[in-house]
């Protein structure tokens, strides 16, 4: 079907039709300025690799690390150390010279040598092994020294504990204190409510019985006196009135009115 539409030699060949336009070529914005730095970048000799290479030896053929690059190695004489003697007792007032004097010291250029004579003087550690396991372990590690005991407060009481203790002691001695003001005091009796009522009856009566016109300084005194006597009184009977148990010490009970 396909073939019959699109058959050639067909009416619709004949058409003319629309080339349309080619879409410009895409040039790079930076373009010049790459190119420029290229050009200013290139050095001679520098795309065609190093102008000399060292030529491997025959020896080095299939050896381990033979092209691995070697470390630069400066073997520097040995010098061994200067050691100062003074020469002269220096008694007298005489004066002592010293003089340098450089002793060889016998150090095996072998290094295996050389750490055997190092290693000799290295004494092994205390330390404890168990045979049935062949665990090791150190004794100072392991607390089987006794290195504490050399402490100057060795055997004394921690500040911390020190400071427990006497708070502890404080709060005790608090607590007895409150014991013993609580079996102090005591309960206001009804003679005593009654006796401060009485009391303010005798004062009003010895008030009411001044004179209008006070004319001495002693009598306006006296009035202010009983006045204030007569406020305090009222006070401490409104007190006692508003609550029904009221507990006081001893000492205040010698010197309430």
């Amino acid at each position: 079907m396909s073939e019959a539409i699109n058959a050639k030699g067909s009416v619709q060949d004949w058409i003319p039709k629309d080339p349309g336009k080619k879409p410009p070529r895409y040039v790079p914005k930076h373009m010049a300025t790459i190119r420029l730095e290229q050009k200013s970048n290139k050095q001679a000799w520098k795309t065609m690799g190093p102008a000399k290479l060292e030529l491997p030896s025959p020896s080095n053929y299939l050896k381990k690390n033979a092209k691995r690059p070697k470390d630069l190695l400066l073997c520097c004489q040995y010098n061994p150390p200067v050691i100062c003697f003074s020469l002269g007792t220096g008694t007298g007032g005489q004066k002592t010279s010293t003089t340098t004097v450089r002793l060889p010291l016998h150090v095996p250029p072998n290094p295996i040598k050389r750490a055997v004579i190092q290693t000799a003087d290295v004494k092994p550690k205390p330390s404890r092994v168990d045979f049935a396991q062949a665990h090791k372990q150190l004794l100072q590690s392991a607390g089987l020294i006794p290195k504490y005991i050399v402490k100057k407060d060795y055997g004394e009481i921690p500040k911390y504990l020190q400071q427990r203790r006497e708070a502890e002691q404080q709060v005790r001695d608090d607590q007895e204190k409150l014991e013993k003001l609580k079996q102090a005091t005591r309960q206001v009796s009804e003679e005593e409510r009654n006796g401060l009522k009485k009391k303010w009856h005798e004062v009003h009566r010895e008030y009411q019985g001044l004179p209008f016109i006070l004319y001495t300084p002693s009598q306006k005194g006296r009035k202010v006196h009983m006045e204030e006597q007569l406020t305090e009184l009222e006070k401490h009977i409104r007190l006692l009135e508003k609550f029904k148990t009221i507990y006081i010490s001893d000492a205040d009970a010698g010197g309430s009115p």
